[in-house]
């Protein structure tokens, strides 16, 4: 399997619920019209919080263990997720937004919700070792 990860940005002026909203009932039916058959998962991420700066069970200002974990303030709005059989369909999916109707459609959907300047694209080779059982938890926890 492949996968990409988008960061996205919501454009100056447009409120989280605005960006969300426009998001689901226009931009994600546009990708699910034109390539969802290209895709075997497509999930949003929507951000409630930002936490990091440390090691999660530090006390902020821990010195042992440095600055401790807390809230921080990180500029990005939605992680997207796009899973795919291989990279054959990624490449698929960025010819159809190169063809001039649907590009321009996707590029005009985009103008109403999002800053395209801002967004990042990762391509990911997956690992996935599965959830495990729990069972070498000590029994007090």
């Amino acid at each position: 399997m492949f996968k990409v990860i988008w960061l996205l940005r919501r454009k100056p002026g447009i409120t989280m619920d605005q960006f969300r909203t426009h998001y689901e009932t226009s931009h994600a039916r546009l990708a699910q019209k034109y390539f969802g058959d290209l895709l075997l998962s497509y999930k949003r991420n929507y951000k409630t919080g930002t936490w990091g700066g440390g090691v999660p069970t530090a006390a902020s200002g821990d010195d042992a263990k440095g600055s401790g974990f807390g809230p921080v303030d990180w500029d990005y709005d939605c992680i997207v997720e796009w899973t795919m059989p291989d990279e054959a369909a990624f490449e698929r999916i960025n010819r159809l937004f190169a063809d001039p109707v649907i590009g321009r459609e996707f590029n005009e959907d985009e103008e109403h919700f999002l800053d395209r300047g801002s967004v990042m694209l990762f391509k990911c080779d997956m690992a996935d070792s599965g959830t495990g059982d729990g069972a070498e938890r000590p029994a007090h926890l």
